[in-house]
């Protein structure tokens, strides 16, 4: 028997054989689209290959709002933007749908229609909506009025509650979306009901539902909605078209579990799948702050809606990757189907890890949301912070070139980068040596086993050494490489990654600090009261790792708030969620340090005036400085050479693991 028997075995949805019980939510990375009016190539290439990994069901949304390149946010505004009002548009379309078709996998259209006071779409000069024509769903406005369910409040004011007539509206429009892109190739449809976050999902909820008419009040009547527009889909789409819902099982004083079995009964014959997801959006994008290894925020409520003997699927979503657990799952009739997003970026080769049955083999996702949105003021790429292939697998075939003869290539430097590459090269064909100073792998990795929320990146240091291991790489600790032994060795080809080191910042008495690099994994060695100077993510995450282990903090930060640097949609979030309870921690924000004196430190604020801050222990951050002296002097030991990593230039994870990838396949 495979060691993966369940996860690959088919399974029916309606008149669909699904290949696998993998199913990826809608996740388009958000800047691989230009501003073609139709999917782009990087699009159709990016669902097509999420096919070939391993979904059976691939997930798109079609965000398209008139107004959406004029939002205020800065992220929506660069979501695809289809115009359906031109037929040959249509063509890229069916394209889309036949590329995921072509690996076997079908292909569902995700309805979303946020509410108009939602940020990403309002505008001010939004057009009177025209009932006469069909309704765009993503952006219901009328005029300056904002319609939801009756329940919105937006500067102290409700929201001007749907008429009837707009829910049959906003029904029929959205029904006649799901038809014209089931002639597309479409397969099913995916309506988005969890966690309040919709037009949709605030009909369902008793925490935002507060009508008093057939719509409101019982869960037969939050449900009414729901049944209508599924029962109105099926109508047009035919019986055997399959309709998907997200659905959040229970919320803090609102829905129950209880609700969401007895919401099961009544939907049975009009869903086909209830995808499951956790009370509220960060929750539903876990990091190393909100989740732990092997833990699930809906598998018991998953598990006990399966229990109840519901004929809907069921399938939990939110941190599934572990192949293990997906298994393990689906084995103990917890779920039918497991969904994923991460998963299938993460892992070029996930599917065929699979059916390999190589569970440990899986390139673990760092859950540090930057696929996702890495920045909302630039660079505007999609990537992955360990996958290099994503935002640019499209043209990897001009990228690229053909692994070359053996050769015999040195890697100097254990960290995270350096041993990127040295799998890279070896996968490849060529001779690796991989040469470490220290007596252990792992470069900055190593420091990550303190911090409680950095599991994700110890689990990420693990795998990487798990892999030298079971490759053909030479490791050779202990060992400081110099360009005489290189030269005698006969290399020729010397990969340096000699990483970063850090600097203090230019502040009166900052020799008395220590750094980074000696705080993580050493909170035994400060005193009661510390204070970090720096509130940058590095700096943050000091702060909290001390913070954790019992001092009390306080983070000095020039900028208005933490972690400014981090990602910008949920990681950031999850962070401030992660520390708002802690009263051992507190930053001051608009503060520059000016002096660290003998149990001080004393900072001037954006009033100018200057404050002291009486303290035991003082962690400064003054940014890295790249070893490249150290590197460069690698350079003329007789054959070619190349820098990586943060010895070429300061960056993170992401740019280490793009530059090993690039370096290695040039040769």
């Amino acid at each position: 028997m495979r060691k993966y028997a369940h996860i690959l075995s088919p399974i029916c949805v309606g008149d669909l054989v699904l290949k696998s019980r993998f199913v990826s939510g809608n996740s388009l990375p958000h800047f691989l689209q230009g501003p073609e009016p139709f999917p782009a190539e990087p699009v159709i290439h990016h669902m097509a290959s999420v096919a070939r990994n391993g979904a059976a069901i691939v997930t798109f949304a079609d965000w398209t709002n008139p107004n959406q390149r004029r939002s205020f946010n800065e992220d929506g505004k660069r979501f695809p933007m289809f115009d359906l009002s031109d037929p040959s548009v249509e063509n890229y379309l069916c394209q889309l749908a036949d590329q995921v078709h072509y690996y076997g996998s079908y292909i569902s259209l995700s309805i979303m229609p946020f509410a108009a006071p939602d940020p990403m779409y309002d505008v001010c000069d939004v057009p009177a909506v025209d009932l006469s024509k069909p309704i765009d769903p993503t952006n219901f406005r009328d005029g300056q009025v904002d319609y939801d369910i009756g329940v919105m409040t937006r500067g102290g004011k409700a929201g001007k509650a749907m008429s009837h007539a707009m829910i049959r509206d906003l029904i029929e429009s959205c029904a006649q979306r799901a038809r014209l892109y089931q002639s597309f190739g479409f397969d099913m449809v995916t309506l988005h009901f969890a966690y309040r976050a919709t037009l949709f999902a605030r009909f369902l909820s008793p925490l935002t539902n507060h009508r008093t008419d057939e719509y409101g009040g019982s869960l037969e009547n939050r449900a009414r909605f729901l049944l209508e527009l599924t029962g109105r889909i099926k109508e047009l789409c035919g019986r055997s078209f399959p309709i998907e819902v997200q659905l959040t099982p229970e919320e803090p004083d609102g829905t129950t579990l209880e609700e969401t079995i007895r919401l099961a009964k009544l939907c049975e014959g009009k869903v086909d799948i209830f995808q499951l997801r956790a009370s509220n959006a960060n929750l539903n994008h876990p990091t190393g702050y909100n989740s732990r290894e092997h833990s699930y925020a809906v598998l018991d409520a998953c598990a006990a809606l399966k229990a109840s003997g519901t004929r809907i699927l069921c399938e939990p979503i939110g941190g599934f990757q572990d192949l293990d657990d997906a298994e393990a799952i689906l084995a103990e009739g917890k779920a039918d189907l497991i969904g994923a997003a991460r998963a299938f970026f993460v892992d070029p080769d996930y599917y065929e890890k699979a059916r390999e049955g190589r569970g440990e083999d899986v390139l673990p996702c760092v859950r540090c949301n930057k696929c996702h949105v890495p920045s909302l003021t630039g660079h505007w790429n999609s990537f992955c912070t360990v996958n290099p292939e994503i935002g640019i697998a499209h043209r990897l075939d001009k990228l690229t070139r053909p692994a070359g003869s053996p050769r015999k290539v040195a890697v100097v430097g254990g960290g995270p980068a350096g041993m990127r590459a040295a799998l890279y090269a070896a996968e490849r064909g060529h001779d690796v040596t991989l040469f470490e100073a220290s007596d252990a792998l792992g470069g900055q990795l190593r420091l990550m086993d303190g911090p409680s929320f950095k599991w994700p990146l110890v689990r990420y240091r693990e795998y990487l050494i798990r892999q030298i291991g079971k490759s053909t790489v030479r490791v050779r600790l202990m060992m400081r490489a110099t360009k005489e032994l290189l030269a005698a060795e006969g290399f020729e080809i010397v990969l340096a990654a000699l990483g970063a080191e850090p600097k203090l910042p230019p502040v009166k008495g900052a020799e008395r600090c220590r750094n980074v690099f000696e705080t993580l994994g050493h909170a035994s060695e400060f005193g009661p009261r510390v204070v970090v100077i720096g509130g940058s993510e590095s700096g943050t995450e000091a702060g909290l790792y001390l913070a954790e282990n019992g001092h009390d903090v306080t983070v000095l930060t020039r900028q208005s708030g933490l972690a400014l640097d981090a990602t910008p949609i949920h990681y950031r979030e999850i962070m401030q969620e992660f520390y708002a309870p802690m009263k051992n921690f507190r930053y001051v924000p608009r503060a520059s340090a000016e002096e660290v004196g003998e149990g001080f430190v004393a900072y001037r604020t954006e009033d100018g005036k200057l404050h002291r801050l009486e303290c035991d222990s003082v962690v400064a951050l003054g940014g890295m400085r790249p070893r490249q002296a150290d590197a460069l002097a690698l350079s003329d030991y007789g054959g070619e050479f190349y820098l990586i990593g943060d010895c070429r230039q300061i960056g993170n994870l992401h740019t280490g693991s793009r530059d090993a990838y690039a370096v290695t396949h040039q040769f």
